[in-house]
């Protein structure tokens, strides 16, 4: 929303900020928000899809878990050494090779994931963060009506409320 006229709201509380945001889509107007943190109740009031980041790391965590698997079996399989009658292929000393893989590896397909949906530009309509989501603030963007707006964002609690060219 860059470049488009509307009202900023400042709030502390994410209670109040989810309560603005309510009122400001029922009443038809566009809203965004800016958080220091993805407080839950202000982005369900945004009625945001989830992620889909999550099933991308967790797939790359199984492939790791996979690999991991298949490396410490198979190198043992390839060169089997006897130490102290134990068996060739046992789960214990395993445990850290396969964990670390799965850690790895899914880490870096959340890297990959990050990169490609920000390449692809998921994030462009943004609100700009300087415009009062600073420290320990929520800023609420509404676009439409700038007195309605304004209005149920001081009602909703709004520590400031200005205009936004």
């Amino acid at each position: 929303m860059p470049g488009e006229r509307g009202v900023l709201g400042r709030f502390a509380e994410p209670g109040d900020a989810a309560r603005a945001v309510r009122a400001l889509r029922s009443a038809g107007l566009r809203v965004d928000a800016a958080m220091p943190a993805p407080f839950p109740e202000v982005v369900d009031a945004l009625g945001r899809r989830q992620s889909g980041l999550g099933l991308f790391t967790f797939a790359g965590a199984i492939a790791g878990l996979a690999f991991g698997i298949a490396l410490t079996v198979l190198t043992s399989l390839a060169w089997p050494l006897v130490t102290g009658g134990k068996p060739i292929v046992s789960v214990p000393p395993y445990l850290i090779v396969v964990f670390e893989l799965t850690v790895l590896i899914g880490s870096l397909t959340n890297l990959v994931a990050v990169a490609v949906g920000s390449l692809r530009g998921a994030r462009a309509q943004a609100v700009v963060a300087a415009a009062g989501a600073v420290g320990d603030h929520i800023a609420v963007f509404a676009a439409g009506d700038p007195a309605t707006a304004a209005r149920l964002l001081r009602e909703s609690g709004a520590e400031e409320v200005r205009d936004v060219p």
